[in-house]
Parts: structure tokens; C-alpha cells; sequence
């Protein structure tokens, strides 16, 4: 009994006619990679009758695209075409805003004018600070006056600073501030790095 090899999915069922008909629709790229799957097409594709037809179909295409191609001149206004004239003009408008650019960077304020109009912190010219790191400074340095001053305190109670009748003294503020300010203007003048607060001990007892 013969098998039936019969496959209508088969591009062997086809004559050769519908198959040169199909190659002739297929770019170069297309057609080469068709005729590397069977000897038959293989074959095909180097027939004549083939590459006669789509010559003479490409042929047909140009004759009927090239005319409707945009002229020099709308390329040249969408600025797909350039020439060396724009191209020199381009390189020239580049150096026109560079020697522009230039001369406004040197009419600048310098950073002492900036913070004479109030423009810049005065921290950022004579501690080199960034601007947005003045304001975290200013922070820390209020927050460790007020721990000083938190100390000074703490020490003027413990050392009984009070009454012989048991009632409590309120500290003179003003003074403590005064002194606070002249011990840090003092670390300063004389270059320590001394941590603030250190002479709470000193001079405790000053009327």
C-alpha cells in the first residue's frame, strides 16, 4: 500500500509560474533569504524571466515616484537638505552667542556685591559656604547657643544660687548671654577651637 505524501501546506504543490509570480515581489534581501530554505526556489531565483520582471517593475515605480519627490527647495526649508552656506551660518551664530556669553560672565557681580545687595548670605564669601547650607548652619549654631546657655543655667542652680529662705533666684538672663558672648568673641580672638560653654565652671560665683 502507497503512502500518500500528499501536503497542501507544501510550497511544492505550486508550479513554478506562481512562484516566480511571488519572487518577483521580494526585495534583494528578502529574495536571498527565501531561496537559502530549498533547492527549488534556490533555482528559481536565478531564472531571468525573473529578475526581468522586477527590473522592468522597479523601473515603473521610479518613473512614477520620482516625480512626486519634494523639489531642493522645501528640503532646504524643512532643513533636511543643508548647504555650506548654512553650515556656515550655523558655526557663525555659535560664536556670536559664545563672545556674547563671554562678555556677560565678565559684567558679573563679584560674590561681595552679592551679598552687599543681599543677595548671597555673608556666610557663603567668608566661610565658602553653598547657599543652601547657610541656613542648616544658622540652625546648629542657634541650637548649640541654646544648649550653652541650657548648661550655664544648669550649673548656676547646682551651685545654690538661692535664697537662705529656699526661694529659687531667677538667673539674670542679660548677663549670662553678655558673658556667654564675650567667652566666645575671647575663643575666637585667640584661635581655640574650645568647645562652647567650656568656662561655665569659671567665674561662676561673679556677682
Amino acid at each position: 500500500m502507497a503512502l500518500n505524501t500528499y501536503d497542501p501546506t507544501s510550497l511544492n504543490i505550486l508550479p513554478d509560474e506562481l512562484l516566480l509570480t511571488i519572487l518577483s515581489h521580494l526585495d534583494i534581501p528578502d529574495l536571498l533569504s527565501t531561496t537559502r530554505t530549498s533547492h527549488r526556489l534556490r533555482t528559481l531565483s536565478l531564472d531571468p524571466l525573473l529578475h526581468t520582471t522586477r527590473l522592468h517593475r522597479a523601473s515603473t515605480t521610479l518613473s512614477y515616484s520620482l516625480p512626486l519627490r519634494p523639489s531642493l527647495a522645501q528640503l532646504m526649508a524643512h532643513r533636511i537638505y543643508i548647504t555650506r552656506t548654512t553650515l556656515a551660518a550655523r558655526h557663525l551664530g555659535r560664536n556670536l552667542i559664545k563672545i556674547k556669553l563671554n562678555r556677560s560672565l565678565l559684567k558679573r557681580p563679584s560674590k561681595e556685591e552679592l551679598v552687599g545687595r543681599g543677595v548671597l548670605p555673608r556666610e557663603c564669601v567668608v566661610e565658602g559656604l553653598a547657599p543652601g547650607l547657610v541656613e542648616v548652619k544658622r540652625r546648629v549654631e542657634r541650637e548649640r547657643v541654646k544648649d550653652t546657655l541650657r548648661e550655664w543655667v544648669g550649673e548656676w542652680r547646682r551651685r545654690g544660687w538661692e535664697s537662705r529662705k529656699g526661694e529659687e533666684v531667677r538667673p539674670d538672663v542679660g548677663r549670662l548671654v553678655r558673658r556667654f558672648a564675650r567667652d566666645r568673641d575671647r575663643d575666637r580672638e585667640g584661635g581655640k577651637n574650645s568647645r562652647w560653654g567650656r568656662a561655665v565652671g569659671d567665674g561662676g560665683g561673679e556677682g
